[in-house]
């Protein structure tokens, strides 16, 4: 891909992932760092501690513990001391985090079948699908040197 099709592509992804924070509607009473948290519990596949959440959003851990703190008095998280080392805290949503998750997506995923459904032809979203598809691919793509392909292209 040439440098300047990437930072186009780029360009478009940001552009949708900003008209989309932008569609949802404000939580009461949370900061922005503690809905950003709540996002990265949510898509925890289990139970995640406070350094994986200041990882994953590179906020520092007295940031992490601000907004899990917030999180907590709002009992949208709950934390529960790791069986294995109980110097470790995990970090779970409540019925109610889940219940305000479900709300938000659903908002944003309301607005975004909307865009598709006024703006897009069938051939359009089917288009659509398939680049979600190859997008999917490459969120998930870890290097290998030893499978590297040549590419004529580059």
């Amino acid at each position: 891909m040439k440098e300047e099709d990437l930072h186009r592509l780029l360009g478009q992804l940001r552009a949708l992932q900003r008209r989309q924070r932008r569609e949802r509607p404000p939580v009461e009473g949370l900061s922005q760092s503690a809905v950003s948290v709540l996002g990265v519990v949510a898509r925890s596949e289990s139970a995640i501690q406070p350094t994986q959440i200041g990882r994953e959003l590179v906020m520092t851990s007295s940031n992490v513990a601000s907004a899990l703190s917030e999180l907590t008095k709002r009992g949208l998280v709950e934390r529960m001391a790791d069986k294995v080392d109980t110097r470790r805290v995990n970090i779970t949503l409540t019925p109610a985090g889940e219940r305000l998750v479900a709300e938000d997506r659903a908002a944003r995923d309301d607005w975004l079948t909307r865009a598709i459904h006024d703006l897009l032809t069938e051939e359009e979203e089917s288009v659509l699908i398939a680049g979600g598809s190859i997008l999917e691919r490459l969120a998930n793509y870890h290097p290998n040197p030893s499978l590297a392909r040549t590419r004529g292209d580059k």
